[in-house]
């Protein structure tokens, strides 16, 4: 069986599929580096962005996500044109090797790389690499993808049940 579980709240959580069952990841959540960060290495980010059109994302100025994605995806940075750069699911990374989109402002997806540890290093190319990505789908809303997909919250899981009697709040 195919489960699509929601988890655009549920930052830091896994899911571990019984046998047989098959659990697919949705949603779209954003990676903020802490203000510390851009406190002490604020001007290395601002460099890299002037220099590449990248912004790296910090909590002070978490960009609003206007649409839902199958399978997860976890933003990390936006563009100079109102893109979305983003790793498809598993949480935003430069050192892991999932795949690295972008999201035009059109709502388009592109894989960037396949493996985003190669990200840095082809940093100067990245917007002559891109190329058309079905590996992803996106809707306007969560809504939209429910029509097509029994999606499930993550916090209506037993994992999630099982997470909070194990660890009160």
């Amino acid at each position: 069986m195919i489960h699509y579980i929601d988890m655009t709240n549920a930052d830091g959580f896994g899911v571990l599929p019984d046998p047989g069952d098959t659990v697919i990841l949705t949603g779209v959540s954003v990676y903020s580096m802490p203000l510390s960060v851009k406190r002490r290495e604020g001007e290395l980010y601002a460099d890299f962005g002037r220099k590449n059109g990248i912004h790296f994302i910090f909590d002070d100025e978490k960009p609003e996500i206007d649409f839902y994605s199958i399978p997860r995806l976890e933003i990390g940075a936006t563009d100079s044109a109102g893109g979305f750069i983003g790793s498809v699911n598993e949480p935003f990374s430069l050192r892991e090797t999932a795949p690295l989109v972008y999201i035009s402002p059109d709502r388009r997806c592109f894989l960037i790389t396949e493996d985003s540890s190669e990200f840095l290093s082809i940093v100067s190319e990245w917007r002559s690499r891109l190329t058309p990505y079905d590996g992803v789908t996106l809707y306007a809303t969560k809504e939209q993808a429910k029509g097509e997909y029994p999606i499930i919250d993550f916090e209506k899981t037993e994992a999630y049940n099982r997470h909070i009697t194990a660890f009160p709040r």
